[in-house]
């Protein structure tokens, strides 16, 4: 047992190092112990600790499942990202970083994808607009009774780090070669009637409402330009599609080589993810049938954009 460890975490390792990538200078630098100390557990002569193990599978994004022998088909083990409780602002941010490092760690793979399937507008194109940003989480702190339900917006302040965790985030999701991303018909449409409710408790006010507005015009402006060059300004490609059918959650998939990560959208901000292999099996195959049922927008479909487009415009203009 104690050589099938081993043997699995030097294979995931090699799996996922790039392949110019020296094996033991790169243990060396996680771990921190001599070359020769790195060949003995390369060799199989002193097994790697647990610690070491944990140092190395959050280096490389590596699930400690699939290391230790617990992917077992009747289950999985999922990565629970969720804010709550105390220093929820910091628990946020803690998030955006890890999934900062995971897409950092996937970004130089000429093949790797990120595939999504979206039921609200998407974080890689909302999270620079700091008015919506602010809303999102307002919303999602009332829903978790972080906030009396007689406080408004500006009550919240959000600290500066998450926001540029946001913005950054969103600069590596947008480095990976190839994106897919499937847009529910009503994104827009349910998140105006959010806007509309909120503002009906009192909790924003006019200039907040106004803001708003003029990001998602800005938002829609960037994601129509987008859409018809088929990339992103840094020249990396971009599939759009428009659901010709509603679905229920957001469900993301992000891949390169060997590695797999599915995401599942949970609590309005939050996140739960798993890299077990039938979990991402399914995952990635839901969101390749959704394809069948949606509408390429991206460099094609020109009416359909057009249309898309105009109607969205429309909706937020009732704000």
């Amino acid at each position: 047992m104690k050589d099938a460890l081993n043997n699995g975490l030097i294979k995931a390792m090699r799996e996922h190092l790039p392949e110019d990538t020296n094996l033991a200078n790169y243990i060396m630098d996680i771990i921190s112990i001599g070359k020769e100390a790195v060949y003995r557990r390369l060799r199989g002569e002193v097994p790697f600790t647990f610690y070491e193990v944990s140092l190395l599978s959050q280096s490389l994004g590596l699930s400690l499942d699939q290391i230790v022998g617990t992917n077992r088909s009747e289950g999985a083990i999922f990565n629970l990202n969720v804010s709550n409780g105390t220093n929820q602002m910091d628990k946020y941010h803690d998030i955006l970083k890890r999934y900062s490092k995971l897409f950092n760690f996937v970004k130089d793979d000429p093949n790797a994808v990120l595939s999504a399937a979206c039921n609200i507008v998407p974080f890689t194109f909302y999270s620079p607009y700091e008015r919506l940003t602010k809303f999102r989480l307002c919303r999602w702190m009332h829903q978790n009774n972080g906030m009396k339900i007689t406080a408004g917006m500006s009550d919240i302040i959000v600290p500066e780090k998450i926001l540029e965790s946001q913005r950054r985030l969103m600069q590596e999701t947008r480095l990976l070669p190839n994106s897919y991303t499937i847009l529910d018909n009503n994104v827009f449409q349910a998140l105006v009637r959010e806007i509309k409710y909120f503002a009906g408790l009192n909790m924003l006010t006019d200039e907040d409402i106004e803001v708003m507005k003029q990001e998602l015009h800005h938002l829609l402006d960037e994601m129509e330009q987008i859409a018809a060059k088929g990339e992103y300004p840094n020249g990396n490609k971009v599939y759009l599609y428009l659901s010709n059918i509603n679905f229920e959650a957001t469900y993301t998939f992000l891949e390169k080589g060997t590695f797999q990560l599915c995401m599942f959208r949970l609590y309005a901000i939050n996140y739960m993810d798993s890299q077990h292999p039938e979990i991402c099996r399914a995952q990635k195959e839901w969101i390749q049938s959704l394809k069948r049922y949606s509408t390429l927008i991206s460099q094609s479909g020109e009416i359909q954009r057009m249309i898309f487009f105009t109607k969205q415009r429309e909706i937020v203009d009732t704000l």
